[in-house]
């Protein structure tokens, strides 16, 4: 049986009826059960409603299947005929991907199936149950994130981010051995050596401020994503409101009243009201409206007269 690592797809798109702007987010949500191997996009591509595949087809190297209409539907045979060849003589496709949303399209799903090769489908709302019912995975478009072309990736960290945020929606951590497949996928040209690392975990090593290794062994290697330090500002203020015995308090600034406790200042009890302090709020949304009767806390208070 296989399992969804090991599966290899082969993508058959219904050029005319799937759209070019979604083509890119469907390539991505097949990379997350297995290994594309073909991308065949069929249409007649001489009519010039359809000229906007052109570019996405290049930039994610597919292959346009031509077949002119002369007959209703000459489209939708080719890819029925081809997906047949191949799952009778290609060994290494063990997954289709029909994307779609012709109910026509369920007695191939069904054959497929039959076949004991796992079967996927992509298309819309308005899909006939028939064809749904028939694949083992049929994901609706408006489940995925739309994105017209493929991302382009001039910095290491912002392929090593995505790479790690794909993998994440499996699971987390993330073992090594898949996260360097998907750096492949995005970055078929990747190369740890061109950053000047012999392995893959040498470089992540290297990137001490965006990872952290969870768990090493001899022949295994998991990775985490590091959580971003919270960002503090510091603002001016006076105690407006001190209640010792309850232990918390007010501060009035500039921007607005800041609730605060006991825990958030050292010198909380020799603290008067109307003294000075310096404190520390985080990165508040800008939205925030300080003159609307909320109160957002202060993470740490200090006196001035402490800091003298």
């Amino acid at each position: 049986m296989n399992t969804m690592s090991n599966l290899t797809f082969a993508v058959l798109v219904d050029g005319e009826n799937a759209q070019h702007s979604q083509y890119v987010s469907v390539l991505q949500e097949v990379e997350k059960y297995g290994t594309i191997a073909i991308k065949w996009v069929y249409a007649d591509w001489s009519e010039p409603r359809l000229a906007k595949w052109k570019e996405i087809t290049y930039e994610t190297a597919s292959r346009c299947q031509h077949q002119f209409n002369h007959g209703k539907d000459a489209a939708d045979l080719a890819l029925v005929m081809d997906a047949i060849e191949l799952i009778s003589h290609n060994t290494r496709i063990n997954a289709v991907c029909i994307v779609s949303s012709d109910g026509g399209f369920y007695s191939l799903a069904q054959r497929i199936r039959e076949k004991g090769i796992h079967v996927m489908a992509v298309g819309n709302d308005k899909t006939p149950d028939r064809f749904i019912k028939a694949c083992h995975n049929f994901v609706f478009v408006k489940n995925l994130s739309i994105q017209e072309q493929p991302k382009t990736h001039k910095d290491l960290d912002g392929l090593l981010v995505e790479s790690y945020k794909r993998c994440a929606e499996t699971s987390e951590p993330v073992y090594l051995g898949d996260f360097g497949k998907m750096v492949k996928t995005i970055d078929s040209a990747f190369d740890p050596r061109s950053y000047g690392s012999a392995t893959l975990k040498k470089l992540i090593k290297e990137k001490q401020q965006l990872f952290d290794i969870v768990g090493e062994q001899a022949d295994r290697c998991f990775i985490q994503l590091k959580t971003q330090p919270v960002k503090l500002h510091t603002l001016d203020g006076k105690v407006r409101k001190l209640d010792k015995d309850r232990g918390f308090g007010f501060i009035t600034s500039s921007v607005g009243d800041f609730y605060f406790n006991k825990s958030s200042c050292d010198a909380f009890y020799d603290m008067k009201q109307g003294e000075a302090v310096k404190f520390e709020i985080t990165d508040l949304p800008a939205d925030i409206n300080y003159a609307s009767g909320s109160c957002p806390s202060a993470v740490k208070v200090i006196p001035v007269s402490r800091l003298m």
